[in-house]
């Protein structure tokens, strides 16, 4: 008897021996990461993190459209974190049971409009929308030359501007949802889905994400777009001439960072949370992403020193944009059915 004590305990200490070595290991399978952002920005961010952990990881970049679609309607399982994305999409998947609640390391300097206070998502970056302005493609267009560059919504419903703007879907592009949300926040619904309507109107297309917007003003197929700034800064930073302006209560996003219950790597996933909120994954984000980061005394990007954040809509409310989300898609598919 006393000896089989003895081997009972023998193995209760190697366990507890094991478990400190290799601490919440939970899964051999590389962590699986939805990116709501640009890949090669994740790359980097995830490269940082795979070489500070020893977590390997795989990246499905998807939109925040599709995002939406795969986890709640097609319910996809295994999953474990979502980076990024307007915080309207974290919101629905909290809403609709999808997450766990964790507070990274660092979260308590995040301010509280930068985070969900039960701890279901927080944000790693701030960015607002813009109007963004290819000024080769303006000042050779003989319509455009001497036309002042837009500084509002409405200056986009120039006639002179028909058929050269882009906007991205509402749909299908978090930034698109973002633009229709903020719009329906500040002058009510109806008034939101006739403009945005006006502007789709006024577009050559609209795009599949933000992303594409940007890229298709830089790329000088059309003269001015809306998108988050960080899109078109990205451009502009690689020698595209490309003109952002803030239009006065314009909508914004907190890309956030939210942990998927139906995941299999969990310990891994409340690691890369911590770690994107580190001030060096902070610092280094930013200044590929060309976004503001959410943690205080991180210094922005050269470009966007100049940008007024007072002109942001400051009642913006990423709750309010998930809970009316199908409501106001509803009414925006039946003015454009």
């Amino acid at each position: 008897m006393k000896k089989r004590g003895m081997i009972v305990v023998l193995i209760v200490l190697t366990v507890a021996a094991i478990v400190r070595l290799y601490p919440g290991q939970q899964s051999s399978q590389p962590l699986k990461v939805y990116v709501i952002f640009q890949e090669d920005e994740s790359r980097i961010l995830l490269e940082k993190f795979k070489k500070e952990t020893g977590v390997s990881y795989e990246v499905i970049r998807m939109s925040g459209g599709e995002a939406s679609y795969h986890l709640l309607t097609m319910n996809k399982t295994g999953i474990d974190v979502v980076l990024g994305g307007p915080a309207d999409l974290h919101e629905q998947l909290k809403n609709n049971g999808k997450l766990i609640s964790y507070s990274p390391r660092l979260s308590d300097q995040v301010p509280d409009k930068y985070k969900d206070r039960q701890g279901y998502w927080t944000g790693m970056y701030m960015g607002p929308l813009a109007i963004g302005v290819n000024e080769q493609v303006w000042k050779r267009d003989p319509q455009l030359a001497d036309l002042p560059l837009p500084e509002r919504y409405e200056d986009l419903l120039r006639p002179e501007l028909k058929g050269k703007i882009e906007i991205p879907d509402p749909e299908t592009s978090g930034t698109g949802y973002t633009l229709l949300a903020s719009l329906a926040q500040e002058r009510g619904e109806d008034q939101a889905i006739e403009l945005v309507h006006a502007l789709k109107q006024q577009s050559a297309t609209t795009t599949f994400s933000g992303i594409s917007s940007a890229q298709r003003l830089a790329q000088g197929e059309v003269a001015a777009v809306v998108s988050f700034m960080g899109d078109q800064l990205r451009f502009r930073n690689s020698g595209y001439a490309i003109y952002s302006e803030v239009p006065p209560q314009a909508g914004w996003e907190i890309g956030a960072v939210s942990i998927l219950k139906s995941g299999n790597n969990k310990a891994a996933a409340k690691k890369l949370a911590d770690f994107v909120l580190s001030r060096s994954a902070q610092t280094d984000y930013m200044n590929s992403a060309f976004s503001f980061p959410v943690l205080p005394h991180i210094q922005v990007h050269p470009l966007l020193t100049s940008v007024n954040l007072d002109l942001l809509l400051p009642t913006y409310r990423f709750d309010t944009a998930a809970e009316h989300r199908e409501q106001l898609l509803t009414k925006w598919r039946k003015e454009n059915g």
